[in-house]
């Protein structure tokens, strides 16, 4: 697949998107008083479908098939959901996305389940790093810390790439800000 680079160029654009309209749909709402829905807290798959959306309208991916929550059906077994799913339109093998908050054993699970589903097409999983704030900062170096540790990423299943690792700051009108990394990770 030749546009990782342009789905982790998506990333920044489809979070702040969903972090305006969760200010505005809870804005002045009286049912937000005591919980005030921020990216920081919001579930995974809102932010997927956030992405998703800019995925869609992305001139440069205008070319594929793309698909969110599909059901997939691996070479064995029932079919599986699946993230993001991208395919040529003419058709051929599909790319595979999981998503989610960073844990190395939710890396490895996903991408298991993603080789298992897709083992010649193209996997990965795109990590949110947005609990923790040094995380969040420098999510190449979170990374790469947790390959070298026992029991951390391992790099015999996963390929990690500075230029597919971003940061951002998401600022409130309340003047907080909340920090948001992401990394592209791919299956090997």
């Amino acid at each position: 697949m030749n546009n990782p680079k342009t789905i982790a160029s998506l990333v920044q654009p489809g979070v702040i998107s969903l972090a305006s309209r969760l200010f505005v749909l809870s804005t002045w709402r009286p049912g937000s008083k005591k919980w005030k829905p921020t990216v920081k807290s919001f579930y995974e798959t809102g932010l997927v479908t956030a992405i998703y959306e800019q995925l869609l309208m992305s001139p440069a991916l205008a070319h594929l098939d793309i698909r969110h929550e599909m059901s997939y059906q691996g070479p064995k077994g029932a079919p599986k959901q699946v993230d993001l799913w991208f395919r040529q339109l003419t058709g051929g093998r599909p790319t595979l996305i999981e998503a989610g908050d960073w844990a190395v054993g939710k890396v490895h699970d996903d991408i298991k389940k993603i080789r298992r589903l897709n083992p010649k097409g193209y996997n990965f999983f795109l990590a949110f790093f947005r609990k923790n704030v040094n995380q969040a900062r420098n999510p190449f170096a979170t990374l790469e810390t947790s390959s070298k540790r026992a029991g951390g990423l391992d790099l015999t299943k996963v390929k990690i790439d500075r230029k597919l690792t971003g940061f951002f700051e998401i600022y409130r009108p309340d003047g907080n800000h909340d920090p948001f990394g992401f990394a592209l990770i791919k299956a090997r």
